[in-house]
């Protein structure tokens, strides 16, 4: 198995690119933490984690709180003793064009796409760089690559998302610590669902596909290493 007996914490791991990573992970033998604020989710995702074979913790956890995210980590340690792989991908999406931008939708937006990402890999980070290994994934976008319209709060994130991978992939490589960044075109997830009503789905990458590309990632020989990849979306 690529990942026998690793431990990896997954945030947002209760449905979507979550739960596809997480059950992806688990068939190859790694030991899963998962963190949500949804609790009945993150639950469901670890009972099918143990019918698997595979160890599971699900952590209610709201990634904008230090204190939350910090006591994550502490349990994962004190279950596991070790963090082998992070996987950021916990994120909101609010659309609306610059001048109807409120200001607490951009904060939300901020807080849980940006500053969750600095807190769960801070929290984690010095722990992996102790151990000489480690492998953070930041789940971005294609927005933030291009901005679109109507996506100044949500590219804005996207984009430093990508910005913060690339510091964090340089502070770790001396302590043997990877960081790698993903970024999906559309894919066929509830946040998705709820911003385009109208997307055919047939059109629109599935969430498993994302998984099998962090797969890949994090399971990379020692000597190799991806620090981005972006998946376009299905020819229509």
């Amino acid at each position: 198995m690529k990942l026998e007996n690793r431990i990896a914490i997954i945030t947002g791991g209760g449905r979507g690119i979550g739960r596809a990573t997480a059950l992806a992970f688990a068939k190859e033998g790694a030991n899963i933490v998962l963190a949500a604020r949804t609790a009945s989710e993150i639950t469901a995702v670890a009972k099918e984690i143990t019918q698997l074979g595979r160890r599971a913790l699900a952590i209610t956890t709201d990634v904008q709180s230090k204190s939350e995210v910090n006591d994550m980590v502490s349990q994962t340690l004190k279950t596991f003793d070790k963090v082998d792989i992070l996987i950021n991908n916990a994120g909101v999406a609010i659309h609306n064009p610059i001048p109807k931008i409120r200001e607490e939708d951009w904060d939300i937006t901020m807080a849980v796409n940006l500053k969750g990402v600095f807190l769960c890999t801070q929290a984690a980070f010095s722990h992996m760089c102790n151990q000489k290994h480690g492998h953070i994934v930041n789940v971005s976008s294609v927005s933030g690559k291009i901005g679109h319209t109507n996506g100044g709060a949500y590219c804005a994130s996207k984009f430093a998302v990508i910005g913060f991978t690339e510091t964090t992939n340089n502070e770790g490589k001396r302590h043997g610590v990877k960081a790698s960044v993903v970024c999906p075109g559309p894919v066929d997830t509830k946040m998705r669902r709820d911003n385009h009503p109208n997307d055919v789905i047939e059109h629109l990458t599935q969430p498993e596909d994302v998984a099998d590309l962090i797969l890949f990632l994090v399971s990379q020989s020692p000597r190799a290493h991806t620090l981005e990849t972006v998946i376009r979306t299905p020819l229509m």
